[in-house]
C-alpha cells in the first residue's frame, strides 16, 4: 500500500512540474502571446474594437480609442508572425471607420470628433461624449499602421483622410495655460472643460501641431510653452523612506498623475519616444511608482514583495468600477488625498515602463507570474491567461472585465522588451509625419 501511495504522490508531483516547470522565456512568451489574443477578442466581424473583455458575462459597447490600440496590435501581430492576415485586417477596420463597412456607421461631430463609446453593431453614439484624446488614439493607431504597412496605398489614404478630416485645431484651447478640451460638442464647439499639462493630453498637442501649418498656431505655441521640453512643466517631489527624492513631472507640485500618461506618450508621440529627456522622466515615473509600493511596508504583514508595483487605471477593487489610481505623498497617504486607497497592483503598468527600465521590468513580471499566491493571474478563456489587476484591499477579489485602452500597456510593453520587437519598434512606427521611409531593425 505503501509502495503504491509513493508512486501516486510521484505521479502527481511530476505532473505539476511538467505544468508549471518552464523557462523565463517560456513564461514571457507566452504572456505576450496571451496578451495579443485579448485584442483579437476585442475584434468584432466588423473590424471595429469593444472596449472590454467582461468575464462574468457579454458587452456590445465598443471604443473608438480601442479601435487604435487594436489597430496598432495587429502590426504588434504581424511582426511577430502571428497575424498573416494583418494588413487586410487593418484595411477592415479603416473601412469601419470611415464608413464603407455596411450597416456600420461610426459616430462623428461636425468637426470631425469620434465619439468615445459606440455600439459595437452599427456605430451609433453611446453618450454624447466627443472625445479629442480618444479621436487621437484611434487616429494614432490608424497612421501607425500606415507606416508599418507603408507599402500600401489604399491604408495610407484612409489613415490620411480620418487624420485631415478632424479639425484638431478646436481641440486647443489657451496656449499660455496649456488647455486642451476635455470633450467635444455635437455641433463641433469645445465641451467648456479643459485640461492641462503633464498628461496623455500630449498626444492631441502633437496631433494638432503637426496638422497646423501656421507656425504661430496656438498648437504651436503650446507645444513650445510647455511638450517642447519637460522642463517647462510642473513637477511633483515623491520622498522615498530610503532617502531619495525623485522628481516627477506632474499637473501640479502636489499630487501625480497616473502612470500610463508617461506610457501612452511614449507610444504615440515620436519626440517623445526620441527624447533622452523624456525617457529619463519616464525612469523617474517608475522609480517613483515602485517607490511608493515599497514604503508600503503596512502591507508586508499581507505579503506585499518588492517586486510588485504599478499604479494605473481600468477596473479595480472592491465594486469592480473603473479607477485612475495614482500614487500620492507621504502625507496624504490613508486621507481623502490618497489616490489608491484600495491599493490595487497593475502590473500592466509595470511592463509598460519597459522602454526605460527593461531588465527590471522583465524580473518583476515574472517574479509576479511565478509568486505562489498566484496573484494578478485571469482566464480569459481555457488556456490563455494573462496578468491584470488585483488590490491589497482584498486579494481574493477578482476583476469582473479587462479594458483595452488601459491593457494596452501590457502588450505594448512586452513587444518593447529586447526579447521581442525592442523600444525601436514604436520609435520607428510611431514617426508619423516622417515622409521617408520606415528603418525598423529589429533587436
Amino acid at each position: 500500500m505503501r509502495k503504491i501511495l509513493f508512486i501516486i504522490y510521484v505521479f502527481i508531483v511530476s505532473t505539476v512540474t511538467l505544468a508549471t516547470d518552464k523557462t523565463d522565456k517560456q513564461i514571457l512568451e507566452e504572456l505576450f502571446r496571451n496578451t495579443y489574443q485579448f485584442y483579437q477578442m476585442l475584434r468584432h466581424d466588423n473590424g471595429a474594437y469593444l472596449d472590454m473583455v467582461k468575464l462574468d458575462g457579454d458587452t456590445d459597447r465598443g471604443s473608438v480609442a480601442n479601435i487604435g490600440m487594436g489597430l496598432m496590435s495587429l502590426c504588434v501581430g504581424h511582426e511577430m508572425g502571428w497575424e498573416p492576415d494583418a494588413e487586410q485586417m487593418v484595411l477592415k477596420t479603416l473601412r469601419a471607420v470611415v464608413g464603407e463597412v455596411p450597416g456600420f456607421n461610426l459616430d462623428r461631430n461636425a468637426e470631425g470628433c469620434f465619439i468615445h463609446f459606440y455600439d459595437i453593431n452599427t456605430g451609433a453614439a453611446r453618450g454624447n461624449n466627443f472625445s479629442p484624446i480618444d479621436t487621437d488614439l484611434l487616429i494614432g493607431g490608424a497612421l501607425f499602421a500606415k507606416r508599418y504597412f507603408h507599402n500600401n496605398a489604399d491604408i495610407a489614404k484612409y489613415a490620411d483622410y480620418i487624420f485631415n478630416s478632424t479639425n484638431h485645431a478646436l481641440f486647443i484651447g489657451d496656449p499660455d495655460k496649456g488647455q486642451v478640451a476635455l470633450g467635444m460638442n455635437k455641433d463641433g464647439t469645445a465641451g467648456g472643460n479643459w485640461t492641462i499639462p503633464f498628461n496623455e493630453y500630449m498626444i492631441v498637442v502633437w496631433m494638432a501641431k503637426n496638422q497646423a501649418a501656421d507656425v504661430n498656431s496656438p498648437a504651436h505655441k503650446l507645444w513650445a510653452n510647455y511638450y517642447e521640453t519637460p522642463e517647462n512643466m510642473k513637477h511633483c517631489v515623491y520622498p522615498a523612506k530610503n532617502g531619495n527624492d525623485i522628481k516627477v513631472l506632474s499637473p501640479s507640485n502636489t499630487r501625480f498623475t497616473s502612470m500610463f500618461t508617461f506610457i501612452f506618450n511614449h507610444n504615440f508621440i515620436h519626440f517623445f519616444s526620441d527624447s533622452d529627456a523624456y525617457i529619463d522622466e519616464m525612469k523617474s515615473a517608475m522609480k517613483a511608482d515602485s517607490a511608493w509600493w515599497a514604503d508600503r511596508t503596512e502591507l508586508e504583514s499581507a505579503g506585499k514583495q518588492l517586486y510588485e508595483w504599478g499604479t494605473g487605471a481600468g477596473v479595480g477593487a472592491p465594486n469592480n468600477r473603473y479607477q485612475v489610481d495614482r500614487i500620492c505623498l507621504p502625507d496624504n497617504v490613508g486621507t481623502e488625498r490618497d489616490q489608491n486607497p484600495n491599493r490595487n497592483v497593475s502590473p500592466h503598468i509595470m511592463a509598460g515602463f519597459s522602454p526605460a527600465a527593461p531588465e527590471r521590468v522583465k524580473q518583476d513580471l515574472l517574479a509576479i507570474y511565478k509568486d505562489s499566491r498566484n496573484i494578478g493571474k485571469v482566464e480569459l478563456k481555457p488556456g490563455v491567461t494573462i496578468l491584470w489587476k488585483y488590490s491589497y484591499r482584498d486579494l481574493n477579489w477578482k476583476p469582473n472585465k479587462v479594458e483595452g485602452v488601459d491593457y494596452s500597456c501590457m502588450l505594448f510593453g512586452l513587444a518593447a522588451l529586447p526579447d521581442f520587437l525592442g523600444p525601436g519598434f514604436f520609435n520607428v512606427y510611431n514617426d508619423f509625419f516622417n515622409p521617408d521611409p520606415p528603418q525598423y531593425v529589429s533587436p
